[in-house]
């Protein structure tokens, strides 16, 4: 008699469950590595982004400090300014002003904060050429919350104007300024987001005894990843107005 394989048709369902569990486990394993790549890639593409955030920003602001001065009424043998008054309450108007000094400002909950202003000022030349200021006021505004806390956005708010003063008045002795907005100059833009906390230190005595007391004053900015409270980044500068620096 012939005898015939018996030939096997279908899979048996111990055979079809066991390949799923292989199948699942593969697909878990791949959906880990595609998740936690994906991860590593936003973390590094947010540094990336907020190095460069905190660098512009920084620079900006740098730069913009070096370049706070009192509104000055210039002639070709002679100038006025603030700092000639008697009463220091006049120059004090045109200080570098600050929240706290050498204190952690923490992003807001909610809301918004001044944390810092100043003045650029251009002097004038009577009678021809009008002065020229530009006050800058810098924000936290609440972004969100996240597992470390509160992030704002750095905001900037710039105002440009024109200035003249009077000879009845002593000119710009006197620190009273008739201002003229020039809004094409003036602007209002975020310039760094996730920021944690911003922190001002002055290497000297606030208010100054004198208006002509001028200090270096360090800018310290940190910024936090939204999505994990452990990976943060900080950056700072060091600049000296010329003019005095007070708390509001």
């Amino acid at each position: 008699m012939r005898q015939f394989k018996t030939v096997k048709g279908a899979f048996t369902l111990v055979e079809v469950v066991v390949a799923c569990g292989v199948m699942a486990m593969f697909m878990v394993g791949v959906y880990q590595l595609f998740i936690g790549g994906s991860k590593t890639a936003g973390k590094a593409q947010w540094i990336s982004g907020t190095v460069d955030q905190m660098r512009n920003a920084l620079q900006l602001i740098s730069r913009d400090i070096r370049s706070a001065t009192y509104p000055t009424t210039l002639f070709s043998d002679t100038f006025f300014d603030p700092c000639d008054n008697a009463n220091i309450t006049v120059p004090a108007q045109f200080y570098l002003r600050i929240l706290k000094d050498g204190e952690v400002i923490n992003a807001p909950s909610s809301g918004e904060v001044k944390v810092m202003s100043w003045v650029m000022c251009e002097p004038e030349k009577p009678p021809q050429q009008p002065g020229k200021m530009i006050r800058n006021e810098v924000y936290l505004v609440h972004a969100m919350e996240t597992p470390g806390g509160p992030v704002a956005n750095l905001r900037i708010k710039t105002e440009a104007f024109k200035y003249t003063t009077s000879a009845q008045n002593s000119y710009a002795k006197s620190g009273t300024l008739s201002l003229s907005p020039i809004p094409e100059e003036s602007r209002d833009r975020v310039y760094v987001n996730d920021v944690q906390f911003i922190e001002f230190s002055v290497a000297g005595t606030i208010p100054p005894e004198k208006p002509v007391d001028f200090f270096p004053i360090s800018v310290k900015i940190r910024t936090l990843y939204p999505k994990d409270e452990k990976v943060f980044k900080e950056n700072s500068i060091m600049a000296t107005p010329q003019v005095g620096i007070a708390t509001f």
